[in-house]
C-alpha cells in the first residue's frame, strides 16, 4: 500500500518469516518503488527541475507544486542520479563504438558532426580549477532539428569512443557521408580524422573573427570590411585566393601575424574553400548548433553564478543535460533510477 504526501512515499512494510528456519525479511509492497523515497513520476519531475534551474530555485519551485525537498536533498538526488547516468551511458556507448557501422543499400544520407570545447569552473583537491567540457553535436544536413548530443569531461580518448558510439546510436550508415564543423582546434582536427571525417570545414563566423582582425591591421573602411565579411559568411569567399590577393607585407603586431599564419594553415588543410563547400551542396559551414549548445546546453546550467561542482557533479550534468536535448536518449529513466537508488527491499 502506497500513499503520496508532498511527493514522498509513505509504504507499509511487511515482515515475513521462514517456518522452518526463522529467517525474516522486510519488504515493501510495491517493487516498483526504490530507495529515494519518491514515487517514479514524482522522482522524475523533481530531476528534471534539477537540472533545469540551480538547486534552490528548483526546490522552490517544487514546494509550490507541493513537494517539499530542500536545496540540499535535490542536490544529492541529482548528482547521484546523474553520475550512474553518465557512467552507464558513456559504457553503452563505448560498447556499441566496437561494432562497425550498418551498411545501407539504398542512397546515402550527409550527416553534420559539430564539435566543440567550453570550459567550466570545478572544486578538485587543488583548489577551483576549469576543466573542459567536450560536447558533439550529430544531424543530418537536411534536418537539423534531429540532433543528438554528447557531452562529457572525459579526455579526448575517452570522449572519441563515445562519439563513435554516438555515430551508432544515430544510425549512421556506412555509405553516408559525414562532414565536420569546427573552429579548428588540434585536439578535434585529430578527432574528425579518426571518426572518418570525409570533409573538415573551419566554421566559417570563427575564420571572420580572424577576416577582421587581418582587415582592421590594413586600414580598410567600414563598408569595406562589412561587404567582404558578408561575402565570407554567405560562402562566396575562398580565404585563401583572398589571402593571395593581399598586399605582400609584414606585420608588426603578434596577433594580426598569427590571425594570418591560422588562416593560411586552415587554407592550406582544405577547410576554408567555401564556394566550394557550396557548390557541393554542403549547406551547413557554420558551427551555429554547437555554439547554442555550449550556451543553452552546458553553459546555462553550469556556469550560474555561485554554483559550486564536483569532478563527477559536472560531469553527471553535463551528460544528463546532453541527452536531455537528443532526438532519442541513451538510457532510460527506469533502468538508471533503480541503479541509482536500489530497489526498495
Amino acid at each position: 500500500m502506497t500513499s503520496l504526501w508532498e511527493g514522498e512515499v509513505a509504504v507499509w512494510r511487511g515482515r515475513y518469516r521462514c517456518r522452518s528456519c526463522g529467517y525474516s525479511i522486510q519488504g515493501y509492497a510495491d517493487p516498483d518503488l526504490d530507495e529515494s523515497g519518491f514515487l517514479p513520476l514524482t522522482l522524475e519531475r523533481a530531476l528534471e527541475v534539477g537540472k533545469l534551474l540551480p538547486y534552490r530555485q528548483g526546490s522552490d519551485l517544487l514546494e509550490r507544486w507541493g513537494v517539499r525537498l530542500s536545496k540540499t536533498r535535490l542536490a544529492r538526488l541529482d548528482e547521484r542520479f546523474n553520475t550512474v547516468q553518465a557512467a552507464q551511458g558513456l559504457a553503452h556507448l563505448q560498447t556499441l563504438a566496437e561494432h562497425p557501422l550498418a551498411r545501407r543499400q539504398d542512397r546515402s544520407r550527409t550527416w553534420i558532426l559539430e564539435m566543440d570545447g567550453k570550459f567550466v569552473p570545478v572544486h578538485t583537491a587543488q583548489g577551483r580549477v576549469y576543466q573542459e567540457v567536450k560536447t558533439a553535436v550529430l544531424y543530418k544536413m537536411r534536418c537539423p532539428n534531429e540532433r543528438y548530443y554528447f557531452s562529457s569531461l572525459e579526455r579526448v580518448e575517452g570522449f572519441s569512443r563515445g562519439v563513435h558510439g554516438l555515430l551508432r546510436h544515430a544510425g549512421v550508415y556506412q555509405e553516408d557521408i559525414l562532414v565536420g564543423v569546427s573552429d579548428g582546434a588540434k585536439w578535434i582536427e585529430g578527432l574528425m580524422g579518426d571518426l572518418g571525417v570525409q570533409q573538415h570545414i573551419l566554421d566559417v563566423f570563427h575564420a571572420s573573427t580572424y577576416l577582421e582582425t587581418v582587415m582592421l591591421a590594413l586600414r580598410w573602411d567600414d563598408p569595406k570590411r562589412m561587404t567582404t565579411r558578408q561575402s565570407l559568411l554567405r560562402g562566396q569567399l575562398n580565404v585563401q585566393t583572398w589571402l593571395n590577393l593581399l598586399p605582400t607585407q609584414t606585420f608588426s603586431d603578434e596577433t594580426v601575424r598569427k590571425a594570418v599564419q591560422y588562416l593560411q594553415q586552415q587554407s592550406l588543410l582544405g577547410h576554408t574553400d567555401y564556394p566550394a563547400f557550396r557548390a557541393r551542396g554542403l549547406e551547413v559551414i557554420g558551427s551555429g548548433q554547437i555554439e547554442g549548445a555550449n550556451k543553452a546546453v552546458i553553459g546555462a546550467r553550469l556556469n550560474v553564478c555561485g554554483a559550486h561542482w564536483t569532478v563527477l557533479g559536472a560531469n553527471g550534468m553535463v551528460f544528463a543535460r546532453a541527452e536531455r536535448v537528443s532526438e532519442r536518449p541513451i538510457t532510460h529513466f527506469h533502468t538508471i533510477r533503480q541503479l541509482a537508488f536500489g530497489q526498495a527491499a
